[in-house]
């Protein structure tokens, strides 16, 4: 179970929506048994990620890892994306060993969108 922290910034919802214009990348990932799902838009410049918007749509654990990626990753270098994110979601009480896959979701897309912007 998601902590109270990251079901709170799961209700924020930071970032969600979507990017529009001239160098949008997107990218999307479903969990193959449970059947979550995490779209991403990203605007990448200069190695990192200038700007960031997300669709989500399962578990309370996608859910907050969803709402997690802008604040972990605008900003920040491709590189740095995972232990960002990993680090974000610690200060907000973690995820358990079974909501991991909502980790995993994120940084598929982000592989997926980064990869049409090479």
């Amino acid at each position: 179970m998601v902590s109270e922290a990251l079901r709170a910034a799961s209700r924020a919802a930071i970032g969600a929506g979507t990017l529009a214009g001239a160098g949008v990348c997107r990218g999307r990932a479903e969990h193959p048994v449970c059947g979550d799902e995490l779209e991403l838009d990203v605007r990448v410049r200069e190695g990192g990620v200038a700007e960031l918007a997300w669709r989500a749509r399962g578990c309370p654990a996608t859910l907050a890892v969803a709402a997690c990626l802008h604040d972990a990753w605008v900003g920040a270098a491709l590189g740095d994306a995972r232990a960002r994110l990993e680090s974000q979601l610690g200060r907000l009480g973690g995820l358990a060993a079974h909501e991991r896959h909502a980790l995993e979701l994120a940084l598929r897309c982000l592989a997926q969108a980064t990869a049409a912007a090479s």
